[in-house]
């Protein structure tokens, strides 16, 4: 019974989910915001992808700097979100 429990107690360790997730922050160099009405639809683009906990955007600096949860998105999601808004993107280097 107790060899039963162990192997339990190792199954649910082992799929729980990722045991190195770690909140991230990474800067997008974002094309085409030309106006004021650009900034909201990149962050709310952006907000809408799960596992992002804060956005800001600089229209000004034509960037959106994005903190997010690795386990839940990646870079390329945030790519992709805001390039199916029409503001194609890149991390910034």
């Amino acid at each position: 019974m107790k060899k039963l429990a162990l192997i339990v107690t190792a199954a649910a360790l082992f799929v729980s989910g990722p045991a190195f997730a770690a909140i991230r922050t990474v800067t997008l160099a974002v094309e085409n915001m030309t106006c004021v009405t650009c900034g909201p639809i990149v962050k709310k683009s952006l907000s809408r992808v799960p596992g992002v906990t804060a956005v800001e955007v600089s229209t000004e600096a034509h960037t959106a700097t994005v903190t997010y949860d690795d386990a839940k998105t990646n870079t390329k999601a945030l790519i992709a979100a805001t390039t199916n808004a029409g503001y194609p993107s890149q991390v910034r280097k």
